[in-house]
Parts: C-alpha cells; sequence; structure tokens
C-alpha cells in the first residue's frame, strides 16, 4: 500500500517531459449543426428580483469518427478521436477518466490504470476542453497501448457530460471511473470484476483512501471512505438498497469511483449523470443503488481520492454551488418513490435539511441569497406528512429550517448573527459601509490553517537541525 503512494510522486515528474511531445491522429471530417440550447430552471423566488435562468449554447461542430457510435444527442464540440487498433478485443472493464487540465496528475492516474493486474481493460480519456498538455499527455500513452481511447472536445461541458459520452461507447461487460488526478491500487478492477462475476452483482464497491494533497499524506481511517460504516452483515453476500435502509443518508459513501458497474444494467436502466451540474454524482448513486437488486462489497482499499488540490473542480465551485440544492431535489424526488419511504421519512427530511443549511454556511456571500432560495423551496417542498416531528426537531438545523420557511432572507440571516455567524469588517467593507457575514465555519478552517503552518515548521526545524549537523560532521 506503501508503495502505491510514494511512487506516485517518480510518475508525475514525467509530465514536464510530455509538454513537447506529439502523437499524429487521423483527421476525420466535420459536420455543422445548429447550437442546442438546454435551459436550467428558475428555481428561486421572483419577489426577490433574482433570476438563475440560464442558457447553456451546444457547440458548434460534431464530428462523427469513424467506428464509434456516437450517442444521437451529442450536439457537441467533438474535434477529435484516437480509436485503439484492436477493436475486437475482449473487455472486461471498461475505465473512464475524465480529464480537465490535470497535466501534473493524469500520468499517475493513467499507469495505476495501465497496470492493474486485469489486463481486459479499455481506458477511455474524455478531454473536457483542456488548456494545459492533458490531450497531449492522453495521446502519448494511446501511442503506446492499443486498450486506450480519446474522445476530445473543443470546450468544457463537465465532468457528467465527458463520463456520459465514455459510458455511451464502452465495450465492457462493466465500467468503472477514474478522476485524472487520483489513482488506483494495481489489484482493484480485477478483484472487484472477480467479486462481481462470482455474484452476478450488477454494483460493486471497494474501500478508498483519503490524499491530502497539500500534507501528502495518506488517511485510510475515514470511515465514510473506508466503508466503516457498512455493517458486517453484508460481508460475503448480495444485498440491495431495502437491506440499507437505515445507511441511506450519509453513511453510505456516494462517489462513484470506488465501484464497478454492470453495463448492461445500467443501458436497461437508461442510468445518466445529470448534465451541466456538479454534485451530479449524488443523483446517479442513488438512481444506480435504489435500481440494482445484487450489490456486493469488498473491504479491500483500491482508491486513492486526492483532496486539497489546486484548480479541481471541487475547489473553484463559484456559482456551481447554486447546483446542490437541485441535485438534492433530484435524489429526495428518488427518495419518494420508494415503497418503504414512510419509514424513512424522517431521516431523509432530516439529511436534507442539515445538508443543505450545512452548505449555506460555506457558500461565498455574493451567492447566498440565491441559495437561500433555492434552500427554502426545497424546504417547502419536503413531504412532513407522518413525519416525527418530535425526533425531526432535534436535528441539528431545525431551528433554521424553520426560520427559513417563514422568514425573508434579510431576517434570516439576522438570526443567524447570535449563534453561527461572527461579522467582520475589513478596510474594503467599511468604506463600501457593508457588512460581510462570515460564519463560525471560517474559524475552524482559520484553526485548521494554523495547525498546518505549525505541521510544517517542524518539519523545517527538524530538517534544518539534520543539515545543521551534517554541516559540523563534514566541516
Amino acid at each position: 500500500m506503501k508503495k502505491s503512494v510514494t511512487q506516485k510522486s517518480k510518475v508525475e515528474n514525467k509530465t514536464k517531459k510530455a509538454k513537447n511531445k506529439k502523437v499524429t491522429v487521423k483527421s476525420v471530417a466535420k459536420k455543422t449543426v445548429q447550437p442546442k440550447e438546454v435551459k436550467v430552471a428558475e428555481t428561486f423566488e421572483q419577489q426577490e428580483n433574482i433570476s438563475q435562468s440560464e442558457n447553456i449554447s451546444q457547440a458548434e461542430q460534431l464530428v462523427q469518427p469513424e467506428n464509434i457510435e456516437m450517442p444521437k444527442q451529442s450536439n457537441s464540440d467533438l474535434i477529435e478521436v484516437f480509436e485503439n487498433k484492436n477493436p475486437e478485443r475482449e473487455v472486461k472493464v471498461s475505465v473512464i477518466m475524465s480529464l480537465f487540465n490535470v497535466e501534473l496528475y493524469m500520468r499517475v492516474a493513467i499507469e495505476s490504470v495501465l497496470n492493474q493486474t486485469l489486463s481486459d481493460i479499455e481506458l477511455i480519456c474524455i478531454n473536457d476542453g483542456s488548456s494545459d498538455y492533458s490531450l497531449e499527455t492522453a495521446k502519448e500513452y494511446a501511442s503506446k497501448d492499443d486498450r486506450i481511447r480519446i474522445l476530445s472536445y473543443k470546450e468544457s461541458k463537465g465532468q457528467a457530460f465527458a463520463r456520459n459520452r465514455g459510458i455511451d461507447i464502452a465495450r465492457g461487460k462493466y465500467i468503472g471511473f477514474v478522476d485524472g488526478d487520483d489513482w488506483v491500487e494495481p489489484t482493484m478492477f480485477e478483484k472487484l470484476y472477480e467479486n462481481a462475476e462470482k455474484n452476478n452483482a450488477e454494483v460493486t464497491c471497494c474501500a478508498a483512501a483519503l490524499f491530502n494533497e497539500l500534507l501528502q499524506e495518506c488517511d485510510f481511517k475515514n470511515a465514510y471512505y473506508n466503508l466503516s460504516l457498512m455493517p458486517s452483515d453484508l460481508d460475503n453476500r448480495v444485498f440491495s438498497h431495502e437491506d440499507t435502509k437505515s445507511l441511506l443518508t450519509g453513511c453510505i459513501n456516494v462517489a462513484l469511483w470506488n465501484k464497478i458497474y454492470r453495463l448492461d444494467f445500467m443501458n436497461e436502466n437508461k442510468i445518466r449523470f445529470p448534465e451541466f451540474f456538479i454534485y451530479e454524482d449524488m443523483p446517479f448513486f442513488y438512481e444506480v443503488w435504489f435500481k440494482a437488486k445484487r450489490i456486493t462489497l469488498i473491504r479491500d482499499y483500491g482508491y486513492f481520492y486526492r483532496v486539497n488540490r489546486n484548480g479541481s473542480t471541487m475547489s473553484k465551485i463559484g456559482n456551481k454551488v447554486l447546483d446542490r440544492p437541485e441535485m438534492m431535489a433530484l435524489a429526495y424526488e428518488m427518495f419518494k418513490k420508494l415503497p418503504y419511504f414512510d419509514e424513512i421519512k424522517t431521516q431523509t427530511a432530516a439529511w436534507v435539511i442539515d445538508d443543505l443549511f450545512h452548505r449555506f454556511t460555506l457558500v461565498e456571500a455574493r451567492y447566498r441569497k440565491e441559495f437561500f432560495f433555492l434552500m427554502k423551496k426545497l424546504f417547502k417542498n419536503l413531504d412532513l406528512d407522518g413525519v416525527d416531528m418530535e425526533k425531526l426537531s432535534k436535528c441539528y438545523c431545525y431551528k433554521e429550517y424553520c426560520n427559513c420557511i417563514e422568514m425573508k432572507y434579510d431576517d434570516f440571516t439576522r438570526t443567524l448573527c447570535d449563534t453561527y455567524v461572527r461579522a467582520k469588517k475589513t478596510e474594503d467593507e467599511l468604506r463600501s459601509d457593508k457588512l460581510r457575514i462570515k460564519f463560525e465555519t471560517q474559524k475552524i478552517y482559520e484553526d485548521m490553517i494554523e495547525q498546518i503552518k505549525g505541521d510544517y515548521e517542524e518539519r523545517i526545524a527538524k530538517l534544518q537541525a539534520k543539515i545543521d549537523e551534517w554541516g559540523v560532521n563534514n566541516g
């Protein structure tokens, strides 16, 4: 396990050399189509004179590559295709990797997939409008390994779009996902594949570890990712969502990348990611989980998820944080269709309330008002008929839920100041005579940063002591 963590840095050092390498790709004819507009629903109150309506125009050109069956609704700016040279090869697992400006990390990700003990795989790289050398790096590997296939898009459409295109052209019996800045254990896909085949499973999961990019350390103890929250009676057997009723809201890892999915199951149920959103993995997971009849898990660590990386999707959310209420609403509608929804109605409502209010406390000030109305709309649509209100009232953010329902935004934020908010006036804010609200969670982050700084200062001091000692001993 430690070997996998330490060797990654050696692979990352190859990145700079790749920038000067080019691989010729067979050109394909272009066909002009009319741009298609997708409208994002307006989901907050009009009386506040806020509008979140947005048209997302599709690309102007579509390439119809040779030997690839393209999805019928992919009116997008596909500009290049790199197909493998052996389309008849047996593929047991198709690994889909979305690439967006990850040239500094993707060598680790790609090599961890190509070096799998399960050799009957294909790696589908979807270049999502990268402006760095991600595409050139993928081509370099594709020129040496005919298991790699590449689709490249001129403009970024988001990970959901890229992953859907990968699913559409996958040839494997199963599909899996690896992000371009993460990596996997050499035996991950072999173990997942063998377990799925043995149990005729539609979904198979494994444990994951977090790699802190800032500290350069792996965390194997996070219970949410290492499956510790999943009871042992789920081991060595096939189960379904009905066996995990009490775990559905916060105990099961909803990430897509520590699992493989049987492709015929995905296609028969028409399961895809909701496009042009972030947090798309949440509704995707619940649709998969609720429709699968045969699920298995293994507790071996297989996936390494990189956190605290500059430039990652989650580090540059901006106004995309407004997608959270909409993705939560999609998931909640799936819950309402469950035959046992009445049994878990209280815990589901508490989960929605706590999740959205927690996100609200982290939203940038300029997006907070819009988030408030999206949150308020979902809160009003919660089905509380038959809910144990005494139990619900004990949930962490129940008071804020009630205030959100009853109050206008300004009144709501004022009520937070007493217990959740500390106000600070910066020099700029004083000049503009505006008060920026900062939440108590900011203090937590400040303390965390100070702790990290302290750790590094201690390490530097120890290193300097060793250098001084070496200097004394060597004259």
